[in-house]
């Protein structure tokens, strides 16, 4: 299949050839009717003696080939005349392609800036929103026992910056309120059992309105130890982070 690079270019006729061609065909034709003057001199008597028919016979006949002459360079002039009007329409298409080529960089490059834009955007964003977060870590708790009764602390120390309207929850059930958690500040509670096969894991959950007004949520898991607490007692071990920041 043609593509428009697969079409030659056509070549323009040069302006002054139809003029060359037409000051050819009257030199041509001066020289012919001199030629015709100098012949019918020479045969004026048998002209003069020829019948109306036969008279207009023979200058038919004559200027037929200076008709014929006339009637070529007409449509060789005509031929230029299309050649000049293809190669304008060549000249056209590729101008009309480069300016199609040139539109599709143009939107290329600004689909490529729009990106550029939108990532600096995400990005932007993103940041702004880490850098609104607390950021909150859950140390190992401590415990205590007296007699049967037995308590285990559960903590979790912000180190900034500051949020608010925080509430601490264990197990989904709200365990404890702070009005504005600041960097440094702490949050903790208190969990009781009376049988050390009654400690079992827990989910601790900080929800909180960051800098930017908006409720956030983050989530520990702190397993059971097999030994460790009192005596020999279970007790809850390490905290992790259960996934990431949730929107509320």
């Amino acid at each position: 299949m043609l593509t428009p690079h697969d079409i030659p270019p056509v070549e323009a006729v040069p302006a002054n050839h139809a003029r060359r061609l037409f000051v050819g065909g009257i030199l041509v034709s001066i020289a012919y009717v001199v030629g015709l003057g100098l012949y019918s001199a020479s045969v004026w008597t048998a002209m003069l003696a020829m019948k109306p028919d036969e008279f207009a016979t023979f200058l038919s006949g004559i200027f037929a080939p200076l008709a014929f002459l006339w009637l070529v360079l007409g449509f060789r002039q005509q031929g230029d005349e299309l050649q000049n009007s293809a190669r304008a329409l060549w000249l056209q298409g590729e101008e009309l392609r480069n300016s199609v080529e040139q539109q599709r960089q143009l939107v290329e490059v600004s689909r490529e800036k729009l990106a550029s834009e939108m990532a600096d955007r995400v990005r932007l964003e993103d940041d702004a929103e880490r850098a609104a977060q607390p950021q909150l870590i859950m140390p190992p708790g401590g415990g205590s026992y007296s007699g049967e009764q037995r308590s285990l602390r559960l903590v979790v120390v912000s180190s900034g910056p500051t949020c608010s309207g925080v509430n601490l929850l264990v197990n989904g059930e709200v365990a404890t309120k702070a009005t504005i958690l600041p960097e440094a500040g702490r949050m903790e509670t208190t969990m009781e059992y009376g049988s050390p096969v009654d400690v079992e894991a827990v989910t601790v959950a900080v929800e909180y309105t960051d800098l930017r007004g908006n409720r956030r949520q983050q989530s520990f898991h702190v397993p059971v130890a097999e030994t460790g607490g009192p005596n020999g007692d279970r007790t809850l071990g390490t905290p992790s982070r259960i996934g990431g920041i949730k929107k509320l």
